[in-house]
């Protein structure tokens, strides 16, 4: 018994042993950096510290709480759902955009992960690619936009975990795909981009405490932030990026790995940094972003030379000074947004406007009319607006000086035209690396990176805004039919709207308040989020806001002149005659429909005196065969329907026999025999579909669910 008892105690403690052993592995497969991150100070601010799993931050969430409804989620994105759940697939919405519609934002776009295969991902849909090297993605094609679907399979693959993973014991309400979802989302930058939304169940998965962060504007890493920012030094931007737009908060911890790892960002491609600068400016944050990016010592090599110039003027601490960049861009800020962005090339036109006035500063009437001509895309309306307004444009020292005395109209053509010039030769500062060294010569105390990342075919896009200032701007008299934003056109990087958005900006910043509904656009921001603010929750920070412009008018346009009475004369007359003339087409039309039924009643009268009882039976056969055919083939619906249509004929040949023949006879019997053909051809092409499709769905009840599965996707796919 003692040796028995021995060997059972023995096997018990091997068995410990074993499990011991077993969760080791499992803390080192999940987490590779485990060792290293236990040899840092880590604070507190990281959510993964000792790599054990923290069951307390698990939560599952009711989206409904939040206001989330699922008109607020992109079309595209929801097609794409719906088609990988039916192929038998996990699939959510995560990231940004859940984060996004938390807060009750607009999301910049729509991500969705799924338990599919990337190969599986693309045979489910028609237009689908896989890009990207390091970690691969499928670009879905929907609806003219296009949706982004990661694989849990590919994170998988790069943390190295071979295995399937396994928890002994999961907390209660929880089951083994939380793991799932727990590791991947512990891959994540940031925790308010940890969130997974599943909009068929109306839940969204919590693992470290996201919403509890956005509810304190607080911006956190899911491992130590300098292990993260190592990782991936793009993240450095995104955080910038996500803390100027949401007014979240650094931690100390982020903050010193920020400063200590800023200059990892010179490693990334230039197509990437050219993306998240894209992301910063575009997006209706631009002004916070550049003052974060000053902040942390990133501005100087992403955009040396104004960076050197915001230095410079800082340290002469004039009122005045320094100022114009930063105001350009948050007269930007003001007119777009996530949901409303413009085209990457409306924020490198500024900057190289605002490089040509620090190269070569103009007088202040001349920007008013380089701008205004701008604005409205005619040289004499431009030019009279800029007289009317001179006295409000303001003073930006240095890039802008006093007006000395008055210009004349040629001199203005050659002034504006030069500046012209001087913006799109400023152009290649931002492009090319020995223009960029050449110019930095203006600040020998500054250090130059030398790094650029606007492309050459950005820049040719952005010179063509410019060249009609160029070509004998006298004669351009080119006219909007209205002074709103087309922001569709704006997204795609229209030259004749970015020319104008870009007019309009440059006027909101050097005489504000000039252009109607600049003020109008604020207020109504305000009003809209005050008017949201009572009926969301805390959770729900900022506003869904739709911009309402109020459409330009001069003040000479309010005054009617003859041209405007002769066209509405004209006008005028032209719908009398048009009137007229249909009056007289429909009465000769209701004249000869009329004669025609006269005509063919006769006809039908001596068809029934000749061949009464033969007609009869056979129409009758005819009717009753049709109708026995359409109750197999249509459902209960259009059963009653064809009956009463069927009932109608049998009633009319009865007439027929009896020698009772109408007008309303026969154009009923007309209708009813078109509502037939019509409904033989739909009958028609919906069997040739089925045809094309691969042959009759089964009728076995077992091989309905598969039909209906292959059934969603094939549409699809069409």
């Amino acid at each position: 018994m003692a040796a028995l008892a021995q060997q059972t105690k023995g096997n018990c403690l091997l068995s410990r042993f074993k499990a011991f052993l077993a969760f080791q592995k499992l803390n080192h497969n999940t987490y590779s950096k485990s060792r290293r991150w236990k040899q840092h100070d880590m604070g507190s601010e990281s959510v993964v510290e000792t790599g054990e799993i923290d069951f307390s931050k698990w939560r599952k969430l009711n989206s409904r709480d939040f206001g989330i409804r699922s008109s607020m989620i992109q079309a595209s994105a929801s097609v794409v759902l719906k088609v990988l759940k039916s192929g038998g697939f996990d699939a959510y919405l995560v990231g940004g955009c859940v984060r996004d519609l938390i807060l009750n934002r607009i999301p910049k776009d729509f991500d969705v992960i799924t338990t599919a295969r990337l190969p599986q991902i693309k045979r489910r849909f028609h237009r689908a690619v896989i890009v990207g090297r390091r970690f691969p993605i499928c670009r879905v094609h929907v609806h003219s936009s296009i949706v982004e679907v990661s694989s849990f399979d590919t994170v998988a693959k790069q943390t190295g975990k071979r295995e399937k993973p396994f928890v002994s014991k999961m907390p209660k309400g929880f089951h083994q795909k939380d793991f799932i979802l727990w590791k991947n989302s512990m891959h994540r930058d940031f925790t308010v981009n940890s969130l997974f939304f599943d909009p068929s169940v109306n839940t969204i998965y919590d693992y470290a405490d996201a919403v509890v962060d956005l509810k304190s504007l607080q911006l956190r890493t899911l491992v130590p932030a300098h292990l993260s920012f190592e990782e991936d030094c793009a993240r450095i931007l995104r955080g910038l990026r996500l803390a100027a737009r949401l007014k979240l908060s650094f931690s100390e911890e982020i903050a010193s790995a920020m400063h200590k790892l800023s200059s990892s960002i010179m490693r990334l491609d230039k197509s990437r940094l050219m993306m998240e600068v894209n992301y910063m400016l575009s997006y209706g944050a631009a002004e916070p972003s550049l003052s974060l990016l000053q902040r942390y010592s990133i501005l100087g090599m992403l955009l040396p030379f104004h960076a050197a110039h915001l230095a410079q003027q800082s340290n002469k601490q004039s009122s005045e000074s320094s100022v114009m960049l930063m105001k350009l861009f948050s007269s930007l800020d003001q007119l777009v947004t996530c949901g409303r962005p413009s085209h990457g090339s409306l924020w490198v036109a500024l900057l190289a406007f605002h490089l040509a006035l620090i190269t070569d500063p103009q007088e202040a009437f001349v920007v008013l009319t380089f701008a205004s001509v701008l604005y409205h895309g005619n040289w004499k309306e431009g030019v009279k607006f800029a007289r009317r307004h001179s006295d409000a444009a303001a003073i930006y020292a240095p890039e802008i000086s006093v007006s000395q005395g008055s210009i004349s109209d040629d001199e203005l053509v050659e002034r504006v035209t030069e500046l012209a010039v001087l913006v799109q030769n400023s152009i290649n500062i931002l492009t090319d690396k020995d223009s960029l060294q050449e110019a930095m010569s203006k600040f020998p105390g500054f250090p130059c990176s030398g790094l650029v990342f606007v492309t050459k075919n950005m820049a040719k896009v952005v010179g063509v805004i410019f060249d009609i200032l160029i070509e004998d701007v006298r004669s351009l008299k080119t006219r909007r039919n209205s002074f709103e934003i087309d922001y569709t056109l704006l997204g795609k990087g229209q030259t004749r709207e970015t020319r104008f958005v870009l007019g309009k900006v440059i006027l909101d910043t050097i005489a504000p308040g000039v252009i109607p509904g600049s003020e109008v656009i604020k207020h109504t921001l305000v009003k809209a989020d005050a008017q949201l603010s009572k009926d969301a929750t805390e959770e729900n920070i900022g506003g869904n806001v739709e911009f309402k412009k109020r459409k330009f008018v001069c003040e000479d346009d309010n005054q009617p002149n003859a041209s405007d009475v002769i066209k509405h004369n004209r006008a005028e007359k032209r719908k009398s005659v048009i009137a007229q003339q249909s009056k007289e087409i429909e009465k000769h039309d209701k004249e000869a429909l009329s004669q025609k039924l006269d005509n063919e009643d006769a006809v039908t009268k001596k068809k029934t005196k000749g061949e009464r009882g033969e007609l009869s039976q056979n129409e009758t056969r005819m009717v009753l065969q049709r109708l026995k055919q359409h109750q197999v083939l249509c459902p209960k619906k259009e059963q009653k329907e064809y009956q009463q249509t069927s009932v109608n004929h049998l009633k009319l040949l009865h007439n027929v026999d009896n020698g009772v023949s109408t007008k309303q006879h026969n154009s009923n019997q007309k209708r009813d025999f078109s509502q037939e053909q019509n409904e033989e051809k739909s009958e028609l092409l919906h069997s040739r579909k089925r045809d094309l499709q691969g042959g009759k769905l089964a009728s076995d009840e077992k091989s309905k669910p598969n039909a209906g599965k292959r059934t969603l996707s094939d549409l699809f796919r069409r």
